[in-house]
C-alpha cells in the first residue's frame, strides 16, 4: 500500500480502525493518516464497500429498480434510499465497465453479427459494417463505399 497523497511506500498501520472497522495507515513521510478507503471511488461511503459493490452488481445484473433495491436491502439492516443508489452506480459503473474491458480484452464471443450503417466521413457517404460477438463487444470495423454485405462478412 502507498500513501494516497504523496505515493510514499514508508507507511504505518495505526491501532486503531474505523468505526466501518478498516485499518488506519500513517504516511511516514507527509504525515497524512489515511485508512484502506481513502484513494478509491467510494471514500467517503457510510456503508461498506462490499454492500455498496452487491448494490450495484444486482442493478447490472438483474435489472432492478432503484427503489426496490433500497427495499430488499432494508430488509437486511442497510437504510439508504434509492438516490444513495444511483450515485453509487454512477460512480462504480464506469470502474467496473473499464475492469471487464481490460479482462476479455483480445477475446472473442463464438457467436457474432454484423450491424450495418449508413455514414457520412469527412464529406463522403460509405456503409459501416460492424461485427459485434453476443456479448455487445466490438470485434472488428468496415468501411466501404460500397454496399455489399457478403464482402463484409467475408472481410470478418
Amino acid at each position: 500500500m502507498r500513501c494516497s497523497v504523496c505515493g510514499s511506500a514508508a507507511i504505518s498501520e495505526r491501532p486503531e480502525r474505523t468505526t466501518q472497522g478498516y485499518r488506519r495507515y500513517r504516511c511516514g513521510t507527509c504525515g497524512k493518516q489515511f485508512n484502506e478507503r481513502s484513494v478509491g471511488v467510494l471514500n467517503r461511503a457510510q456503508y461498506p464497500s462490499d454492500v455498496i459493490a452487491l448494490v450495484v452488481l444486482w442493478r447490472l445484473r438483474y435489472k432492478l429498480s432503484l427503489r426496490d433495491l433500497a427495499e430488499m436491502f432494508l430488509t437486511r439492516g442497510f437504510n439508504f434510499s434509492y438516490e444513495a443508489v444511483r450515485d453509487w452506480e454512477a460512480k462504480l459503473t464506469p470502474t467496473l465497465a473499464e475492469n471487464l474491458r481490460r479482462r476479455r480484452k483480445g477475446r472473442v464471443g463464438s457467436r457474432w453479427y454484423v450491424d450495418e450503417t449508413y455514414i457520412r466521413v469527412r464529406g463522403r457517404w460509405g456503409y459501416l459494417y460492424r461485427a459485434i460477438d453476443r456479448d455487445g463487444a466490438l470485434v472488428d470495423v468496415m468501411l466501404s463505399e460500397h454496399r455489399d454485405l457478403a464482402a463484409a462478412r467475408a472481410f470478418f
